[in-house]
């Protein structure tokens, strides 16, 4: 053992390096908590740090408001450490982002006027280089226009896109994060897929995203909910919020046997926690369920009956401590 150590250190000192280690030595992966207990136990923790994330959806699927709720919880765990914002489509909402806890002191942000994409991305390898951002976001990809499309006029055809340009970002990008531990989420759009009636939807900006990836995000909006959390038609008049649908499209982080699930957005207050922790505490069990009935054991010991999901909610509003207990129990279980 002694020979390869001395080996490692040897090529390491050649190359003027430190990337070559044994496996074992390899790190565990570390987590941005997402707010919502659903997103935690989908991904078995958060957003991986260090790598690079893709959110992809239809609009108003729930993309942005995701991003902004891992820089809320991104700021909470890394006070030191900066988030770099490229607003590419001009649309951030800041009080938005405020109700979801983003402290907008410590976001760089990116408003491009009639910058070439090439200049964007360069921006966003500056900052990420400096080792001062741990936390980047791209929103979105196909708003990234390469000069030589911009400069063209509207009656004149381009091929290709900015794939181009975003394969040599990503090339960069992903050893970059990896070096300076700097998480990046990159939001995508989908496109419709004409004449495909068995794939309607495509992910533009080329393949290399995908390849760089180490998870994707798809997001669909879901049913409406008015002021009861109960799920209403898309007619409803005034919805107090609605549920957002997340499959994991592709994932090289955790295992893969967790694909599908939805978190509870509240169009006053945000990400709804409480009713997450307590949709998933009935679906691992830790409140069991028989008919209209739901039990659960408290933090003492002694089991707690209540009538109804509003019973259920009712109990653990009024009980804080009993909550904490509860998000503990559904920490633990999920997290398995």
């Amino acid at each position: 053992m002694a020979e390869i150590d001395n080996l490692i250190a040897e090529v390491n000192k050649k190359y003027k390096t430190d990337i070559i280690r044994k496996a074992s030595d390899l790190k565990g992966i570390e987590f941005i908590p997402y707010t919502s207990p659903m997103m935690n136990y989908l991904t078995r923790g958060g957003v991986p740090v260090g790598r690079i994330i893709e959110l992809v959806g239809l609009p108003q699927s729930g993309k942005t408001t995701t991003a902004l709720d891992i820089i809320s919880n991104f700021q909470k765990k890394y006070t030191d450490k900066y988030c770099v914002y490229l607003d590419a489509e001009n649309t951030i909402d800041k009080e938005w982002g405020e109700t979801l806890g983003v402290d907008w002191s410590k976001v760089i942000l990116i408003q491009p006027e009639s910058e070439y994409g090439e200049e964007l991305l360069d921006m966003l390898l500056d900052y990420i280089r400096s080792g001062k951002i741990g936390l980047a976001v791209l929103d979105s990809a196909p708003f990234i226009i390469p000069k030589a499309v911009q400069e063209k006029g509207l009656d004149e055809k381009s091929y290709g896109g900015n794939s181009a340009l975003m394969k040599a970002f990503c090339d960069k990008a992903v050893p970059l994060c990896k070096k300076v531990e700097c998480t990046f989420l990159l939001i995508n759009q989908l496109r419709e897929n004409i004449g495909n009636p068995y794939k309607p939807f495509k992910i533009p900006c080329g393949t290399a995203i995908a390849h760089a990836c180490s998870q994707i995000l798809w997001f669909t909006k879901g049913s409406l909910l008015d002021e009861k959390y109960k799920e209403v038609s898309s007619g409803y008049a005034n919805p107090s919020g609605n549920l957002v649908s997340v499959k994991v499209e592709k994932n090289k982080v955790t295992k893969n046997d967790r694909r599908l699930q939805t978190y509870t957005l509240n169009y006053s207050t945000g990400v709804d926690e409480i009713k997450d922790t307590l949709d998933l505490a009935i679906m691992l069990g830790i409140i069991s369920q028989a008919g209209a009935w739901f039990k659960a054991i408290l933090k003492d010991g002694k089991e707690q009956k209540m009538q109804g999901f509003n019973g259920v909610q009712e109990f653990y509003y009024n009980d804080l401590e009993e909550l904490e207990y509860l998000r503990k129990q559904v920490y633990e279980a999920g997290m398995v």
